[in-house]
């Protein structure tokens, strides 16, 4: 999948310190799920390089009490004085005076995404912020502007883009379902689509799931496929998943090239491989798991005095469950463990984002709806990281597709961690990404 894949980029220093235990690793491929991009699986099935983000984080000084109660009575006559009928001119003071009361209790780290909610603005307002922020200093300039960024802040988030763009992230996770989608979820195929209308295009973009073993509800995704090729509809995959779902219809765009600079080219499904190959491939792997397994368990049954037999019982079962589950509930499952160590060393927003992901990353039915409020907007969301780079090639090889073929209605088969970003390069056009990676 991708998403699921690990994105590398150190993160700057924060206001904690965040164990060695709690530095998530992610490797951006279908087949890997990584974290913080914020971790995601990956949808490509060949082994992408693994990438890690690392933490480093000081634990700030602890606050007296007196200076939390100043703080709260200072943020509570902010908003009562927000309140107050004033004129345009005068409208000015509060936040300049606001923006003045924040620096005064200024201890160095950014704020959380729970402290900036509770400065007196309406969530839909900063989702609505968020959504039309081209960068991350963008967004800082917007925050700043409705006061809930002090000069000092805003300054620090400048300065550590991707420790605030983490911020944003958790911040776009509170308040996005009180901003309008760009996009509305087709749910009439067996994997929902994102609907993308552009110059008289209609583009359906299908996020599946993908695991680390076996492809996780397989027959879904055959179902869509057959489906849109029936209806007479083009179908463009993203590398490797034609190969790994076991199919040869349409096209797939060899998107990995585009990690390190080249074009994503676009060839017939699954290069290499026949039907009658994928057909054995398939074959093989149901023989290997769950075939073992039950091979194992009926010669338990036959011979139950066999030892050897009950060792190689619980063995097999695992490997068939891991197969057969695409190894998504252990990925789940070492997210909440990095949720709890995260929860334990004080760090609310990145614990948040972990159990997060282990509910609605590791699934093998994404929910887009969902998945929409996990990453941050386009495109303020797009990055240089290879992750983002190769949604934005999968997009514009199949854009270049449909303008030469004429097609007017074209299924895109992607790991759900790409969908939304494809989707909105699709609607939009290229874009200009902002440098440096995305942490969630």
């Amino acid at each position: 999948m991708t998403r699921l894949n690990e994105s590398s980029m150190p993160l700057p220093s924060m206001s904690m310190s965040l164990s060695p235990s709690l530095s998530p690793s992610i490797s951006p491929t279908p087949n890997a799920v990584v974290l913080p991009v914020l971790a995601h699986p990956s949808v490509a099935v060949n082994n992408p390089s693994p990438l890690t983000l690392s933490f480093s984080v000081t634990p700030a000084a602890s606050k007296a009490e007196d200076v939390r109660r100043e703080a709260a009575k200072t943020v509570a006559a902010w908003k009562s004085s927000r309140q107050a009928p004033v004129s345009a001119q005068s409208a000015a003071v509060p936040e300049e005076s606001a923006s003045v009361q924040f620096d005064a209790l200024f201890d160095g780290s950014l704020p959380t995404s729970t402290e900036l909610l509770s400065r007196g603005v309406a969530p839909a307002v900063l989702g609505q912020a968020l959504s039309d922020s081209q960068s991350p200093s963008d967004a800082a300039s917007r925050l700043s502007a409705l006061g809930v960024l002090g000069s000092k802040e805003s300054a620090l988030a400048v300065s550590r883009e991707d420790e605030f763009r983490f911020l944003l992230t958790r911040l776009w996770r509170k308040t996005s379902s009180a901003v309008a989608p760009a996009f509305a979820v087709d749910k009439t195929f067996r994997v929902p689509a994102l609907k993308v209308e552009r110059d008289g295009v209609t583009y359906f973009v299908h996020g599946v799931a993908h695991g680390k073993y076996g492809p996780p509800r397989r027959g879904a995704v055959l179902s869509t496929i057959r489906s849109a090729v029936a209806a007479g509809h083009a179908l463009y995959s993203e590398q490797n998943l034609p190969a790994y779902y076991g199919y040869k219809a349409g096209l797939e765009t060899l998107d990995h090239a585009a990690a390190s600079g080249s074009p994503a080219a676009v060839v017939p499904a699954a290069p290499g491989h026949s039907r009658a190959s994928l057909f054995l491939k398939r074959a093989v792997d149901w023989a290997v798991a769950p075939g073992s397994a039950l091979a194992v368990l009926a010669w338990t049954l036959a011979s139950p005095a066999s030892v050897f037999a009950w060792v190689l019982l619980p063995l097999t079962g695992a490997l068939a469950w891991l197969v057969l589950s695409g190894g998504l509930p252990l990925m789940a499952w070492k997210r909440r463990l990095l949720a709890e160590g995260a929860r334990g060393e004080g760090l609310e927003d990145i614990a948040e984002q972990y159990a997060d992901e282990a509910r609605h990353f590791f699934t093998a039915k994404p929910d887009l709806e969902v998945l929409r409020g996990l990453e941050l907007p386009q495109p303020l969301g797009a990055t240089a990281d290879p992750v983002s780079v190769r949604s934005r090639a999968i997009a514009d090889a199949v854009a270049a597709g449909a303008a030469a073929s004429g097609a007017r209605s074209i299924h895109v088969v992607v790991g759900h961690l790409h969908a939304h970003e494809v989707a909105a390069r699709l609607a939009s056009g290229p874009t200009t990404p902002v440098p440096g990676s995305q942490i969630s």
